[in-house]
């Protein structure tokens, strides 16, 4: 049985190599199979998901009360339990950046002056919020502060501004007790001209006159050379899962009998997810979909959480499958004439 403690005393040890517990305003929860002497934990961070560590535990693994979330094995054994319980979840893969607490500022200066003519750095204030906030590619820099004023009041961030624009950002992502954690962003038109080297030194050096440490944890290989270029060191690789509720109440051995009425090319009426086609593949269902009209199609699995009920790996949709017809967000589409 999982039992929720409140008592982190017993289990901090099996967390000691993350900084999730520190960070200021996330709610933290931990869960136990054992009250007395747990060997194996799960905590959860309402900002970073859910971690995994100590003896690896099946009834914690499958511990579903949760959501939808990243899932993050802190050793092997954890993540050799997690692909078998999820066979269907992809490992995403980070890089842990070593902190830094010698950082040379004048060579963080001379980036932020490198700064390329016709751009100049700002500082986030009210406007620039709204600003970053209408923008899908930029919207990563407000961080996990429910608002604007959250940020204001306890965040810090600078942008760089080209015609009146924000092209690239370096903020809080949150607070640590001691410090921040750094998030970056560049406009993908803007890419390759030094811009999040510039506003990540300028973030850096605001972050060191306040007696803060920039935490770094980088996304891909790219955001680990900006750090290194900026101070800091490589640590190491590490993975993560998404799991979702279809991946936890995926059927382990269904009845297939009835799937091949269920190929064919439907209507596309939903407009957030439209499933064009179904078809059977290495004894598999798959689809062909799109997530909006400018977006391109792909190619997935169904995963069947009923017998006629499915859902998807990477994302929330439910697909449920009548006579001749499927529906989607509660919208049928009718199942099209060969």
């Amino acid at each position: 049985m999982v039992y929720e403690i409140k008592d982190f005393s017993k289990v901090e040890h099996l967390f000691e190599d993350i900084d999730v517990m520190d960070a200021v305003g996330a709610e933290i929860r931990v869960f136990v199979t054992d009250l007395e002497e747990p060997r194996s934990a799960l905590l959860y961070s309402s900002y970073d998901g859910i971690f995994l560590g100590g003896e690896p535990d099946r009834e914690l693994a499958e511990y579903g009360e949760l959501g939808d979330d990243a899932v993050f094995p802190l050793n092997e054994a954890w993540e050799k339990l997690i692909r078998e319980c999820y066979p269907e979840a992809e490992p995403t893969t980070r890089y842990a950046i070593k902190h830094c607490r010698n950082f040379d500022k004048e060579k963080l200066q001379a980036f932020v002056d490198a700064l390329p003519e016709g751009y100049e750095i700002r500082r986030i204030d009210s406007e620039i919020c709204d600003l970053i906030s209408a923008d899908d590619d930029l919207e990563d820099l407000m961080g996990e502060f429910e608002t604007k004023e959250e940020f204001l009041k306890k965040g810090r961030g600078f942008v760089v501004m080209k015609d009146g624009k924000v092209v690239a950002g370096a903020s809080s992502c949150y607070c640590y007790s001691y410090g921040i954690e750094v998030e970056i962003d560049t406009a993908e038109a803007e890419r390759c001209k030094g811009l999040a080297t510039a506003v990540g030194a300028k973030l850096i050096l605001s972050c060191l006159v306040d007696g803060l440490e920039p935490v770094w944890d980088a996304a891909n290989k790219i955001s680990v050379h900006v750090a290194e270029k900026l101070g800091y060191e490589f640590d190491y690789e590490y993975v993560y899962y998404w799991i979702n509720e279809a991946q936890r109440l995926m059927i382990k051995d269904p009845d297939k009998s009835c799937w091949p009425d269920f190929c064919g090319e439907y209507e596309e009426l939903v407009e957030v997810f439209k499933l064009k086609k179904v078809w059977m593949k290495d004894n598999d269902l798959y689809g062909l979909a799109c997530n909006d009209p400018d977006e391109d199609y792909f190619e997935f699995k169904l995963l069947p959480i009923g017998e006629n009920v499915f859902g998807r790996a990477e994302g929330m949709v439910k697909i449920t499958f009548g006579d001749n017809c499927l529906v989607i967000d509660g919208i049928t589409c009718r199942k099209l004439k060969q």
